[in-house]
């Protein structure tokens, strides 16, 4: 059954952090974040992450998986190899950001590293990191999903997600997807999204610290499931 589903639908994926073991070094986010209008009715605003990504490496390891995940799921950096190795698949929605680092001041390398000590030290002498950016959006189709969305404020349009059958895959508006290897769904904010193509990569390459798992497929514009092109 799962073999016929992935010939019939146009299957799309997650990309999640594999290790918590602290096997691969850890980055806290530390950029600068600029505060949107804040609503006059609800009180809430919004942030938003100005570039560059700044990151902070944590304790617990001092080796840089392929992945670096330093904001949930919704920031990725990556090494200068998975980044090579993208550009030259030709993956479409994606663009890469150069990465800043900082450390706190006054924190220095020990002479004899420990178990307690293990991180990233600066001067950083390695290949460059980046920051991955995704450049192309579409939308869910809620109904298919298994999810709704209720008003919160009218004044800012300010909503929020109702899941009423988690075991539901993402269905995304056939209508709204530009075709892109990399996207992000509106009502998913950033988390990224990737076709079978970027699962194939990831996996035939081995990159570390990442975890491709089957989220959903893109729908048609009429409501009927998209036969895929063997």
């Amino acid at each position: 059954m799962g073999i016929l589903r992935n010939l019939v639908m146009n299957m799309f994926y997650g990309l999640t952090r594999k290790d918590f073991n602290n096997v691969y070094a850890h980055a806290l986010m530390s950029s600068t974040f600029v505060e949107e209008p804040r609503c006059p009715k609800c009180k809430m605003a919004s942030r938003k992450r100005m570039p560059p990504l700044v990151i902070d490496w944590d304790y617990g390891s001092s080796i840089i998986g392929d992945f670096t995940w330093p904001q949930v799921l919704d920031e990725l950096v990556v090494t200068e190899r998975v980044k090579r190795c993208f550009v030259e698949s030709g993956f479409t929605g994606v663009r890469f950001e150069s990465v800043e680092m900082i450390q706190k001041r006054g924190l220095k390398r020990p002479r004899k590293e420990s178990k307690a000590s293990k991180r990233v030290w600066l001067p950083y002498l390695g290949p460059p990191l980046w920051n991955i950016v995704v450049t192309s959006f579409c939308n869910m189709d809620l109904a298919q999903s298994g999810r709704s969305l209720i008003p919160e404020c009218e004044n800012c349009s300010r909503k929020r997600m109702i899941v009423h059958d988690p075991a539901s895959p993402l269905v995304v508006r056939g209508d709204t997807w530009e075709g892109a290897d990399f996207f992000c769904i509106r009502e998913m904010y950033n988390l990224v999204f990737v076709s079978k193509e970027v699962k194939q990569v990831i996996e035939e390459r081995g990159f570390t610290n990442v975890e491709v798992k089957e989220r959903g497929y893109i729908g048609e514009s009429n409501g009927a499931l998209p036969v895929q092109k063997l």
